[in-house]
């Protein structure tokens, strides 16, 4: 059960040091999505609000207000959307804040990039197309609905993201599929260029053995595999098993991007440290 709970905020810019934006906008607290890996459960904002992650969202009724009056003193020249949340979850379908959001940075010409994993968002395809939207990074995954069961129960399936994206990159939406995380012998990335012919790129970001709950997650994929558990725990362990295994899983994608003949990015966690991403593409051609 996900307790819903209407707030106000002092504030709804707030500066970021993700490369993708001067500051972030975020619509909500919480995600009813309640990805066992996502990385905010470790935020320290996130962490000071009372519930488990997953079973509350509160709802920034205000952020539009605020959002008027902060492009007038900040004049932002580009945001992201979503550093923390899922601004297209489905509380958004009763009160719209996020279209609210996007109808102010487009009256005030302010680019925007978002996060994302909900194919909510094509509902806001006209937004989104009035020439303010940088690019859309959609989470994707690729694995069987036992083990998506077991770490994303409540996201959207991933046939239904394929299908957003694809009627996204349709309508010359600037979307890049991000596959991630990369789960060690379980996510399937092969031919993952074919499900997204129009995309420019597709963009990979391997599972961070370093999240605080990586022994809840490994426990969960171990209760359906049980042989992978040495595996799982000499990456967690083994320095240069870890780095011989990512460097496999790169030679593997770039394969898959030599006969495709499209942009990528592929990002691994360094063995021992945190979240340090960056979304650069990589240019093939280059």
């Amino acid at each position: 059960m996900i307790e819903y709970k209407e707030v106000k905020i002092s504030r709804i810019l707030n500066p970021t040091g993700i490369d993708l934006g001067e500051y972030v906008i975020n619509p909500f607290m919480g995600c009813e999505y309640s990805c066992l890996y996502c990385y905010v459960r470790s935020n320290k904002v996130i962490s000071k609000r009372q519930g488990e992650w997953g079973s509350y969202v509160d709802i920034r009724i205000n952020a539009p207000e605020l959002l008027e009056k902060e492009i007038l003193s900040k004049k932002p020249k580009c945001v992201l959307l979503g550093s923390t949340t899922d601004c297209f979850q489905n509380i958004e379908k009763k009160y719209a804040i996020t279209k609210q959001v996007l109808e102010i940075l487009n009256k005030h010409k302010v680019y925007y990039n978002i996060l994302t994993r909900s194919p909510n968002i094509i509902e806001y395809i006209d937004l989104l197309k009035k020439g303010f939207c940088k690019k859309i990074y959609f989470t994707i995954n690729n694995t069987s609905p036992e083990i998506k069961n077991k770490l994303e129960p409540k996201s959207p399936g991933f046939e239904l993201r394929f299908k957003s994206i694809n009627k996204m990159l349709d309508e010359n939406i600037p979307i890049v599929p991000y596959f991630s995380p990369i789960l060690p012998w379980l996510s399937d990335f092969k031919n993952i260029f074919e499900l997204f012919p129009k995309a420019g790129s597709v963009e990979f970001e391997g599972l961070n053995m370093n999240l605080i709950n990586i022994n809840d997650i490994i426990s969960k994929i171990v209760s359906l595999h049980p042989a992978l558990k040495s595996g799982y725990e000499k990456l967690l362990q083994d320095k240069a098993f870890y780095d011989s295994f990512w460097a496999s899983i790169k030679k593997d994608i770039i394969r898959e991007v030599i006969i495709a003949k499209k942009n990528y990015n592929i990002y691994i966690h360094n063995f021992g440290t945190y979240f340090n991403n960056k979304y650069s593409p990589i240019n093939l051609t280059k």
